[in-house]
């Protein structure tokens, strides 16, 4: 090392150091940071965790929805049930069922379809309330398949009727 010029033991010094580095990183540095992300990816996953334990009641609720819904103990059939839902909201929303539903079944081996159709005249705010009301309170006793509104005009009153027709449809596995 007595015959090196300056620039040489630099260059070496450099050399050194950087294996340094490299030695370093690989025995000590990196674990440290492999750990750093562990410890982070386990806090993302501990937040989400106790993010969703907030929504636990919420679940609990919806499956006692679903046990009520579908309760075996119930007698009265899912086309009266619907009826009594919508005829109660008509009662009070000034509106009026119009066409007394109209119910077909199809049963299979293992399956039991029903379909239930109902005609409501109202006004469009109370209709699309109606609308919605069953979509949420009534969403595990029968789901609403079509959806269609339409006017007549009354010639002799001199006013336009909006009508929906509803057709909701229900499956029951045996």
């Amino acid at each position: 090392m007595k015959n090196w010029s300056y620039k040489q033991k630099c260059a070496a010094l450099l050399v050194l150091f950087m294996l340094f580095l490299y030695v370093g990183y690989r025995f000590i540095f990196s674990d440290t940071f492999q750990l750093a992300n562990e410890i982070s990816e386990k806090r993302k996953k501990l937040n989400w965790l106790k993010e969703e334990e907030k929504e636990l009641p919420i679940l609990k609720q919806k499956m006692a929805e679903f046990e009520k819904a579908y309760s075996k103990k119930d007698s009265i059939s899912v086309r009266d049930r619907l009826t009594a839902f919508i005829s109660d909201y008509a009662e009070q929303h000034q509106c009026l069922v119009t066409e007394i539903p109209r119910n077909t079944s199809y049963r299979n081996d293992n399956l039991k379809v029903q379909t239930n159709t109902f005609t409501i005249k109202g006004n469009y705010n109370n209709l699309l309330s109606l609308i919605q009301r069953l979509e949420t309170e009534c969403r595990y006793l029968a789901r609403i398949i079509s959806v269609k509104f339409y006017s007549t005009r009354d010639l002799q009153k001199k006013r336009t009727d909006l009508y929906v027709t509803l057709i909701t449809q229900t499956f029951e596995q045996k």
